[in-house]
């Protein structure tokens, strides 16, 4: 049976951005089990045969949150926020840049496509409102410090090559902006192939930047 490439080229963007959300939701569900499998262990442990009120469970947590984090330097933390910060910029160009997947899109707003620096105000616009969500999410209360992106990777012991690689992310992921500003430069043209490669980076950089999560858990069952 002869297979049809256009066909299968075609099922490649849905099935990518498919298995870029499952990896995405999957990593959230785990890293928030990984913290209460701890959390739920250590306050067995430690209060076996005490009736111990909520607001006290709160403070443990706190307390616990606070003896698990790891430091991991300065300089890597504002670079892992960078590429998380490109990552969300990435996703809106790929996905928003043109109605090829949704029906509304940045050609929806004349100002943009009409305006010579409409793409970078479009990547700049989403980066702050990445900035300001990480920022909303970091004034949280302490015990619920696994909903932090600032401080995802301050529960995990991470390598220094793994470190790079986190890093690495934001080159892969200005790829992929480059890539979905190509395919919006020729719109309405289409370009599958231009499309897939974006794709690809984006998913490959996202699954080095939730790694920790998901070797964590990994370990953790074995």
């Amino acid at each position: 049976m002869d297979i049809d490439i256009s066909t299968l080229m075609n099922s490649l963007f849905p099935t990518g951005t498919l298995l870029l959300a499952l990896l995405l939701i999957l990593a959230a569900f785990l890293h928030i089990n990984n913290l209460n499998r701890v959390y739920k262990l250590m306050y067995k442990l430690t209060h076996e045969n005490d009736s111990i009120k909520d607001s006290s469970r709160d403070e443990f947590k706190k307390k616990l949150y606070k003896e698990m984090t790891v430091s991991q330097g300065i300089n890597f933390t504002a670079l892992a926020l960078a590429s998380w910060i490109m990552f969300f910029v990435a996703s809106a160009y790929l996905y928003l840049l043109v109605p090829t997947i949704f029906h509304y899109s940045y050609m929806d707003i004349p100002e943009l496509p009409s305006n010579p620096m409409g793409f970078a105000i479009f990547g700049l616009l989403v980066a702050v409102l990445a900035a300001i969500i990480i920022v909303f999410l970091d004034k949280l209360p302490e015990d619920h410090r696994e909903l932090k992106i600032t401080e995802l990777y301050s529960f995990y012991s991470i390598s220094k090559g793994m470190k790079k690689l986190i890093g690495m992310t934001v080159i892969a992921l200005c790829f992929s902006v480059l890539l979905s500003a190509y395919i919006g430069t020729i719109y309405p043209a289409h370009s599958l192939p231009a499309e897939i490669f974006s794709l690809l980076l984006l998913v490959l950089s996202a699954g080095i930047l939730i790694m920790p999560i998901y070797k964590e858990a990994w370990e953790a069952r074995r």
